[in-house]
């Protein structure tokens, strides 16, 4: 066992997610040696974005900025860039760590000489109830076959894509609608870090982590990420119901990047899924219309109205756009 500060593991994060895992993990004690994310929004800004950045969410959100680079200089934990990073590089900074264990939540695919480097593996969070939706686009498949009960796995890493041996699960039963990310803070909050930090207690305690075997085979086909085509023409506007749909917008973001160009400008405003009505509506489906309720998407049986917000953080950047 290690025995540096009082024989706590030496925990280091690879995540797409920013701040989700590391803020709740560090507060509650876990000794995070370092912190990697895919891509660093805030380091990619200019300066004068930055500064924007920060009187944004200063002044207006009242909160600490949401970037993971930032925190990870607050609390002087190492960071690193993965995309910035060879693999060739980024295992001579996880060894240079002298990682125990390795997490991932919302990261790239590993090589075997990155994920086997610390002494107890590498564990990822995975959105599913393995073996089910194995898969980097789990929550769209799971909305897409009205699969009504949401799970998330803890899982270690192997050869293959969400294999390996499982070491806990949570779920609970979904709500028509639930918008995913919603869901998924659930999952991460209430599931998934209560499961580490067990995990972490158990190999600080015993050394060791007890896992089972996950089934060969998957219930489901491979959660495959989609084009903005595939996505437009999977919405099956003839044979599903109006609630069926709205209930598949909610799997993820991909409605923005398919519906909103439609809009004259809506790139000014926030957007979001609002509630839908029932009423028939001539052809063509699919399509963005507006009438004095406001914007909406035809399926054959009614509306799904989105909703338009003024933004803030937009009328800034407009504002010194081209500086």
């Amino acid at each position: 066992m290690p025995s540096q500060q009082a024989d706590k593991l030496r925990i280091v994060i690879l995540t797409g997610s920013g701040k989700m895992i590391v803020t709740p993990l560090v507060k509650s004690g876990v000794n995070i040696v370092g912190v990697s994310e895919v891509s660093d929004e805030f380091s990619g800004m200019g300066r004068v974005k930055q500064f924007l950045e920060k009187i944004y969410w200063k002044l207006v959100k009242r909160q600490p900025l949401p970037y993971l680079s930032w925190y990870a200089k607050q609390q002087k934990i190492a960071y690193c860039e993965k995309v910035k990073m060879s693999n060739a590089d980024y295992t001579k900074w996880l060894q240079g760590l002298s990682a125990d264990l390795l997490v991932l939540h919302q990261a790239p695919i590993l090589p075997s000489e990155i994920f086997s480097i610390p002494q107890f593996g590498t564990l990822n969070i995975h959105p599913s109830l393995l073996p089910k939706y194995r898969g980097s686009n789990p929550y769209f498949w799971l909305y897409y076959n009205l699969d009504m009960v949401a799970g998330i796995t803890l899982h270690y890493i192997d050869e293959k894509v969400d294999t390996g041996n499982i070491v806990a699960q949570g779920s609970f039963t979904l709500k028509l609608g639930s918008p995913a990310r919603d869901v998924g803070n659930i999952l991460v909050k209430k599931y998934a870090l209560p499961m580490l930090i067990a995990a972490i207690q158990q190999l600080e305690n015993t050394g060791k982590l007890e896992s089972a075997e996950q089934p060969a085979e998957s219930p489901t086909p491979y959660a495959r990420r989609i084009t903005n085509k595939e996505y437009f023409e999977l919405l099956d506007f003839e044979n599903w119901t109006l609630e069926h749909l709205w209930h598949v917008l909610h799997s993820n973001e991909q409605w923005r990047d398919v519906f909103l160009p439609k809009i004259p400008n809506s790139e000014k405003y926030d957007w979001e899924l609002d509630y839908f009505t029932k009423k028939q509506l001539a052809e063509p489906y699919g399509e963005v219309e507006n009438n004095t309720t406001g914007f909406y998407i035809k399926h054959p049986e009614g509306a799904i109205y989105l909703s338009r917000h003024f933004s803030v953080k937009k009328f800034i950047q407009n504002l010194f756009a081209g500086s």
